[in-house]
């Protein structure tokens, strides 16, 4: 196809990059799903264009348990042993009661030996690896516009430089521009569980190296997620009562509330010195993924809680397949193989959504007798039903 670039260095830096290309692809946003999706197509010898509104420079941020759904992806791209070293495997799930009375104890090597691995690792640490395997990526750089018409979809950038691109991939996360480009306020579902929270650093125990803990009072709570050198805290709350709070300040209000033991231990050894990370216990939903020749992935498409750990997971694995349908796919019949793609993964994805939605109706509770009922019924929440839960959104069913 030709290029329609038209002044600008943006334009002309993605035109030569792009030369010859068989699928000319643009990937906007260099985040987990978006590193994802360009690290794949590179390794198949069809490298696209990425761009990134950031300047490249991210810290850990958060901690993220990632399922065999991601996993396998690293392991297609050839990154196993790099993703073994940059993070810890997660053996067992602790649940305790909101006076922080261990409730369960959940061993995950049933789970763990039917799908594969599940791991800690820092977001930072595995957004350079995929980075990396991404190849080289426009940072600083904003598309303003899309157009469509016969020859593709033309973005014009931050710089007033105009491309033409076959696929344009939005991959900007929950808050979205490109969505915002292509969607109606009215094509996108929000959720908002009206909690939030903070993720502090602390001191990794290495006798709790391979467990993640949480523990869910009424209104607040806190969970405990190792990762190489450090573990995360997260310190869940109410939107409304956190958003003028200082993370320290919740930090030791939560810390007089906790029995001794490994939660106090934990928040006792934070880290005081690093910012802290805060986090919007809220989700969306577009009720179409793409708009001509221009296509959401990721968070962008779907947002995710965190409540089951999965969002990482899903882009990943939505990246996988987004690359495999390309690679089949033919300029001439590009909007047939996006519908392929999101026959494919819209329902799974949906599934793991709803599931981390619903798992968030009981961990976000706000009164007493609330909590009392759900600490009730998750006493009698075996292994076995763990188990069917975690593989509906594994096998997407």
């Amino acid at each position: 196809m030709d290029s329609n670039s038209t002044g600008g260095t943006t334009a002309k830096r993605i035109e030569r990059q792009l030369a010859g290309a068989r699928l000319r692809v643009l990937i906007i946003g260099a985040g987990i799903a978006g590193a994802t999706l360009g690290a794949l197509l590179r390794r198949r010898g069809e490298p696209a264009a990425i761009i990134e509104r950031s300047d490249g420079e991210e810290d850990g941020g958060y901690m993220l348990g990632l399922m065999p759904l991601g996993g396998r992806v690293l392991n297609g791209l050839g990154l196993a042993q790099e993703y073994e070293a940059g993070s810890l495997p997660v053996r067992f799930y602790i649940l305790h009661d909101r006076h922080g009375q261990k409730i369960r104890r959940y061993p995950l090597a049933p789970l763990v030996d039917r799908f594969g691995s599940w791991r800690g690792i820092e977001r930072g640490v595995l957004l350079r690896m995929l980075r990396q395997a991404a190849g080289p990526i426009e940072y600083g750089t904003v598309v303003e516009a899309i157009d469509e018409d016969a020859e593709g979809a033309t973005a014009t950038f931050h710089d007033g430089s105009k491309a033409t691109f076959d696929l344009i991939v939005g991959a900007d996360g929950i808050h979205s521009a490109t969505r915002g480009l292509i969607l109606a306020q009215d094509e996108v579902e929000d959720f908002d569980t009206g909690w939030g929270g903070f993720v502090v650093w602390s001191a990794l125990d290495p006798q709790e190296a391979d467990t993640y803990r949480e523990l869910w009072s009424a209104g607040w709570g806190v969970g405990i997620y190792p990762v190489p050198g450090r573990c995360g805290i997260f310190f869940a709350g109410r939107h409304q009562a956190l958003k003028d709070r200082e993370a320290q300040e919740y930090a030791e209000t939560i810390e007089k509330r906790l029995p001794a033991g490994p939660f106090r231990n934990a928040v006792a050894k934070r880290d005081r010195s690093t910012p802290a990370f805060y986090w919007k216990m809220a989700d969306c939903r577009a009720r179409t993924w793409s708009r001509g020749r221009t296509l959401l992935l990721g968070d962008a498409a779907a947002a995710f809680l965190p409540t089951a750990g999965v969002g990482a997971s899903a882009a990943m694995d939505s990246a996988a397949a987004l690359a495999d349908e390309l690679s089949r796919a033919d300029v001439g019949h590009m909007d047939y193989a996006l519908q392929l793609y999101e026959k494919r993964q819209r329902r799974r994805v949906e599934l793991a959504q709803k599931n981390s939605r619903n798992l968030a109706r009981y961990m976000f509770v706000n009164s007493g007798p609330m909590a009392w009922a759900r600490d009730q019924f998750m006493r009698f929440y075996s292994l076995e039903r763990l188990m069917r839960d975690i593989s509906k959104v594994m096998e997407g069913e």
